[in-house]
């Protein structure tokens, strides 16, 4: 997920067990860039997150059809975004990972996590004491209760 201001970029996740509860949520900031350059450094840092919390088996939701496309081989990657890709394939070769395509709205979590990261200018990880608004979020989500956006 990413937050855009103009080119000031910033991105965030949130990893879930198969039950949908939260093991794990980041959020960075990335300074100047694109929307292109932000997603893929948000799923990069994803994956180094799950990497680094010993998670193999992934099933990743982005709410960028161009990352999840991108991930497919089904366009060339941009040479602006390549440095960031190298590092993406290269920690996929060692994960059972499935990259799929999702609207943001079914992404609320991450698109939380973004925010702060855009709003704070800040990159954080947590491992615990989740902030209440995921949380809540992803308690909707396990509910199968529907998120609408209101801005």
């Amino acid at each position: 997920m990413l937050k855009t201001g103009g080119y000031i970029v910033a991105g965030g996740g949130v990893v879930r067990d198969n039950s949908g509860y939260i093991v794990a949520a980041f959020h960075s900031y990335y300074g100047s860039g694109t929307n292109n350059m932000a997603e893929s450094r948000a799923l990069l840092d994803g994956l180094l997150l799950c990497s680094q919390i010993g998670v193999r088996r992934i099933a990743v939701r982005v709410d960028s059809k161009l990352v999840a496309s991108l991930f497919h081989y089904k366009y060339k990657i941009p040479w602006t975004i390549l440095q960031w890709w190298r590092r993406i394939r290269d920690l996929a070769s060692n994960l059972d990972l499935m990259v799929g395509h999702v609207y943001r709205e079914l992404n609320a979590p991450a698109d939380a996590r973004a925010n702060m990261g855009f709003s704070t200018r800040t990159d954080h990880i947590f491992l615990s004491d989740f902030p209440s608004r995921i949380v809540g979020l992803a308690r909707l989500d396990r509910m199968g209760v529907p998120y609408f956006r209101n801005s």
